[in-house]
C-alpha cells in the first residue's frame, strides 16, 4: 500500500514541473503571436509602459483556454514517456499495477482542475475579456503620438498643419516655421512664419507651447460692405516674440465605457447567458402575437366567411384593382369606393413591411442565440478538455515510450492541431446554424474522446502500434519476401 501511494507521489511530482513549464511556454508564444498581430496599434502612439503590460496581462488570461490543453497534453506525454523509456512502467506493470493506475493522480489531478477551470471560463475569463477588449479598442483608436520632423508638413493637430525646417539636437530649439490655421474652416486664411523659436510641453502634457521670434502673421478676414457682400482683407502683423499653444487634448487616451461590450456573449458568465437566451426564445414565441396586434389596426372583418377568398388572395394580386374590388366586396359586404381600395392597399402595403421587418429581427435573434449557445456549452469545454488530452498525453507517452521534448512535442502538436482545428470548426457550423449548437461547442471533446480511450486501452494492453520497431520489423520482412521473389523470378 505504502508503495502504490509513493508511486502517485513520484507520477505527480514528474508530472507538476512540466505542466508549469510548457504552460508558461505556451504562454509566452500566444503572447508573441498577439504582439505580431498588433504591433502596429502599439507602436508609436506614446502609450505609458504600465498600459501595455495591463494589455499583455489581461491577454494571458485570455488565451488560458488555449494554453491550458496544449500544456496538459505536452506535459502527460513527456511524463508517461520518461516513465516508459526508463523501464519504470515495465517493472510498474510487472507488480501488478496497470498503466490506468500509474496515472490515477494525474487523472485526480485533471479532475480537480477541471473544476477550477469551469469557475475560470464561468467568472474570470468574462470579466477578462471584457477589460481586454475595452482597452484594446481604446488602444486602436488612440492617434499615434506626436512626431514633428524636419522639413515636412505634420497634420496630426486638428485645424492645424505645420512644419519645421530645422530642430536642436534637444528638440527644443526650431528654426524656419510655419503655421498653418485652419480652425476657421476657410482653408489658409491665417498662417504664421517665424524664423526661431522654443517648442516645449506644459507641466501636466496637456498643451504644447511654441514661442515664436520675428516673424509675421498673414491673416485673412471677411467683412461686409454697404451692399451687403462679401470683402476680403488681408492683414499683415510683424512681431517679435509670439506665443501659440496647441490643445493636446486629442492625443489623451480616452477610456471607453465598458457597458458598450457588456452584452456581446463573450462577455457574460452562465448564468447571464442563459438569461439571455430565455429572453430571445420568449421574444421570437411572441413575435406571432407581434404580427397578429398589427394586422388588426389594418383588417376588420364582419361575420362572413372570408377565410377562403383571404387565403386565395395574394397582396400583388390586391394591387389589381379588379381583383382588389372583389375581395374587399366579400369581406365588407359591398363594393368599396376608389378611397377604400387605395387605404386597403395602402394597409397592405404596410403589413407586408412589418412582416418582412419581423422575418429579419427573427433570423437575427436566431444567429444571436445559437451563438450565445455556444459560448454557454463552452464553459464546459475547458473542462473536458483537460481530462481528455491528458488519458491522450499518458496513453501515447506509455505507448512510445520517448522521453525529453523531441517527440512528446511531435505528438502533442498532431493531437493539439486536432483539437483547435475541430474547435474553430464547431463554432463557425454552430454559429451559422449548420449544426446544433452542443453538438459545435463538443465537437473537439466528441471527436477526442474516443481516442482516448483507445490509447489507454492499447497503453493498458502494451500495444506496439506506434512503436517504431514494429514498423522497422515489419518493412525488414517485407525487404526479405522482396528478395526472395525477385530471385525466384530471375532463376525461371
Amino acid at each position: 500500500m505504502l508503495g502504490i501511494k509513493k508511486i502517485d507521489s513520484v507520477v505527480f511530482k514528474a508530472f507538476i514541473i512540466p505542466l508549469i513549464f510548457t504552460f508558461t511556454i505556451s504562454e509566452f508564444v500566444f503572447l508573441m503571436q498577439f504582439l505580431w498581430k498588433y504591433i502596429d496599434d502599439l507602436v508609436g502612439k506614446g502609450l505609458e509602459f504600465k498600459l501595455i503590460l495591463q494589455l499583455l496581462a489581461l491577454f494571458t488570461f485570455k488565451v488560458v483556454p488555449l494554453a491550458l490543453p496544449l500544456s496538459i497534453l505536452l506535459s502527460s506525454t513527456m511524463t508517461m514517456g520518461n516513465f516508459g523509456e526508463n523501464n519504470e512502467l515495465v517493472a510498474c506493470k510487472s507488480s501488478g499495477i496497470s498503466t490506468l493506475r500509474v496515472m490515477r493522480s494525474l487523472i485526480i489531478f485533471a479532475f480537480i482542475l477541471s473544476i477550477g477551470a469551469f469557475y475560470f471560463s464561468n467568472k474570470i475569463l468574462p470579466y477578462t475579456n471584457l477589460k481586454f477588449i475595452t482597452l484594446l479598442m481604446d488602444i486602436r483608436r488612440h492617434k499615434p503620438a506626436l512626431d514633428i520632423k524636419e522639413n515636412v508638413f505634420y497634420k496630426g493637430l486638428s485645424g492645424y498643419t505645420l512644419k519645421i525646417g530645422k530642430k536642436s539636437p534637444n528638440n527644443s530649439s526650431i528654426y524656419d516655421i510655419i503655421v498653418y490655421d485652419h480652425t476657421s474652416g476657410y482653408g489658409n486664411d491665417n498662417v504664421i512664419l517665424a524664423d526661431k523659436g522654443e517648442m516645449t510641453l506644459s507641466t501636466d502634457q496637456r498643451f504644447m507651447i511654441f514661442e515664436l521670434f520675428d516673424g509675421r502673421q498673414y491673416q485673412e478676414t471677411r467683412k461686409r460692405d454697404k451692399n451687403h457682400m462679401q470683402v476680403y482683407e488681408q492683414n499683415i502683423v510683424e512681431f517679435k516674440y509670439f506665443k501659440k499653444v496647441f490643445d493636446l487634448k486629442e492625443f489623451k487616451l480616452n477610456r471607453s465605457s465598458e457597458d458598450l461590450f457588456k452584452g456581446y456573449y463573450e462577455m457574460l458568465d452562465f448564468g447571464q447567458l442563459k438569461s439571455e437566451i430565455d429572453s430571445m426564445s420568449r421574444e421570437i414565441r411572441q413575435t406571432p402575437q407581434y404580427i397578429q396586434e398589427y394586422n388588426s389596426r389594418f383588417l376588420t372583418f364582419n361575420k362572413t366567411d372570408t377565410t377562403t377568398a383571404l387565403k386565395t388572395t395574394t397582396i400583388t394580386q390586391l394591387k389589381k384593382p379588379s381583383q382588389a374590388k372583389d375581395t374587399l366586396a366579400i369581406i365588407s359586404g359591398g363594393t368599396p369606393s376608389n378611397i377604400e381600395l387605395q387605404s386597403a392597399i395602402s394597409g397592405l402595403s404596410s403589413i407586408k413591411s412589418y412582416v418582412e421587418m419581423q422575418i429579419s429581427d427573427l433570423n437575427v435573434k436566431k444567429e444571436q442565440i445559437s451563438k450565445f449557445k455556444v459560448e454557454l456549452y463552452k464553459k464546459f469545454m475547458l473542462s473536458s478538455a483537460c481530462i481528455i488530452l491528458l488519458l491522450i498525453g499518458g496513453g501515447m507517452g506509455a505507448i512510445v515510450r520517448k522521453g525529453g521534448l523531441g517527440m512528446p512535442i511531435l505528438i502533442s502538436t498532431c493531437f493539439y492541431m486536432i483539437f483547435h482545428i475541430f474547435n474553430m470548426i464547431g463554432d463557425k457550423l454552430a454559429q451559422s446554424g449548420v449544426i446544433a449548437p452542443l453538438i459545435g461547442a463538443w465537437l473537439p471533446s466528441i471527436v477526442l474522446f474516443p481516442i482516448a480511450v483507445f490509447l489507454v486501452y492499447k497503453a493498458t494492453n502494451d500495444s506496439t502500434i506506434f512503436k517504431g520497431e514494429t514498423y522497422q520489423t515489419i518493412f525488414d520482412k517485407g525487404k526479405r519476401w522482396f528478395r526472395y521473389f525477385y530471385k525466384k523470378k530471375t532463376v525461371f
